[in-house]
C-alpha cells in the first residue's frame, strides 16, 4: 500500500499547513547546527528572527515523527512564494568561553552533566564507566573540551532540542536499509594510508613501570604519546583512536522514501553484496513537496 506523506509545522506554535508548499530538512551529525528550509505561499504573514520553528514529518496513515525545534535566521518572500530558512539552536555563547578549572572523582557521564547544566542543557549520556581521578580543563572552552573528549573515546555530540547529547558510538541506534528500498544509491571507497593499529602506553603501578597495549594488529601503527592511569584506560582510548583514524575511507548515500532516520546512528546496509554492514549516518536530508516525501542518507565507515 503506498502511504500519503503528511507534515505539520508550527512557527510559534501556528499550524502552517494551509500554506506550506515544501519542507527541505538537513540532519546533521555530530556537534554541525541543523536546518530547515521551508517555503509557504506568497500569502504566508513573513514569521519574525528568531520565532520558533518545530518540524514534524511522516504518513497520514502511520502518524507524525518530530525532527527537530528550530530557529528563524532568514526570510525571502517573491511574488510567488516565501522562503523560511531556520536552523536548530546554535551553540550558546557560554559553551564557547574558555576556562580553567579542574575536576576531582568524577565520572565522564558526571563531567558532561556539569557541562550541560552550566550552559542551560539537559544532558543525554552512557559513560557512567569512565572514571577520572583528576581531570583538568586548562584554558579551554567547553565546546573544544567535548570535542577532544570525542575523539579520545569514540563518541558522538551534539546539541538538539536543548539536549547535550554525548554517546558511544557502539550504543547509537541502528536503521536497515536494503536494497530494493532505494531509489538509488553510491558507495565510494577512497585509497589513503590506513592504520592497522595503535599503541598505548600505561603506568603499571605494581611493577612500577611503563606498560604498553596494542589495539588491531599489524603496521603502520599510530603511537599515543599521552600516558594512561591503567590498562583498560590505555585500551579505551586506543581503540577510539583506532576507529577515528580509519573513519571515511569508504563514503556512500542511499536515496528512498521517506522515513526516521537519525544522524549520528548506524545505518545497516542489507543485500549490497561486498558492501553488506554498518556504518556511520553523516547527514540525512529530508524533502517534501508535492512529489512525496524521500530522504537522501549520507554516510561513511
Amino acid at each position: 500500500m503506498e502511504l500519503t506523506p503528511d507534515a505539520m509545522v508550527l512557527i510559534n506554535g501556528s499550524d502552517t499547513k494551509k500554506h506550506l508548499n515544501s519542507i527541505v530538512l538537513i540532519d546533521k551529525e555530530d556537534k554541525e547546527v541543523d536546518e530547515v528550509t521551508l517555503t509557504f505561499d506568497n500569502d504566508y504573514p513573513r514569521p519574525s528572527y528568531n520565532d520558533t520553528v518545530l518540524v514534524y514529518l511522516g504518513y497520514k496513515e502511520s502518524g507524525l515523527y518530530f525532527c527537530g525545534s528550530f530557529k528563524v535566521q532568514t526570510t525571502d518572500k517573491t511574488q510567488k512564494h516565501l522562503k523560511v530558512k531556520a536552523t536548530s539552536t546554535d551553540f550558546i555563547a557560554s559553551l564557547k568561553e574558555r576556562r580553567n578549572q579542574s575536576y576531582e572523582n568524577i565520572t565522564l557521564s558526571g563531567l558532561v552533566g556539569l557541562i550541560a547544566g552550566r550552559n542551560g542543557l539537559a544532558a543525554k549520556t552512557d559513560f557512567g564507566d569512565v572514571f577520572f581521578k583528576h581531570f583538568e580543563q586548562s584554558d579551554e572552552s567547553d565546546l573544544h573540551l567535548l570535542s577532544r573528549l570525542a575523539k579520545d573515546y569514540n563518541a558522538i555530540y551534539n546539541i538538539k532540542n536543548g539536549t547535550l547529547i554525548f554517546l558511544k558510538k557502539q550504543n547509537l541506534p541502528t536503521f536497515a536499509v536494503s536494497r530494493k528500498e532505494c531509489k538509488s544509491y553510491s558507495i565510494k571507497y577512497a585509497n589513503r594510508l590506513l592504520y592497522k593499529s595503535v599503541k598505548a602506553v600505561w603506568w603499571d603501578t605494581k611493577e612500577n613501570r611503563s606498560q604498553s597495549v596494542v589495539v588491531g594488529s599489524g603496521s603502520p601503527q599510530y603511537r599515543l604519546e599521552e600516558k594512561f592511569k591503567d590498562k583498560a584506560e590505555a585500551k579505551r582510548r586506543a581503540a577510539g583512536m583506532l576507529s577515528y583514524l580509519n573513519s571515511g575511507i569508504v563514503k556512500g548515500e542511499v536515496v528512498l522514501s521517506g522515513r526516521n532516520i537519525v544522524a549520528g546512528g548506524k545505518l545497516l546496509l542489507q543485500d549490497f553484496g561486498s558492501d553488506d554492514g554498518e556504518y556511520t549516518i553523516k547527514r540525512v536530508t529530508h524533502t517534501m513537496n508535492n512529489a512525496g516525501y524521500e530522504i537522501k542518507v549520507e554516510f561513511e565507515r
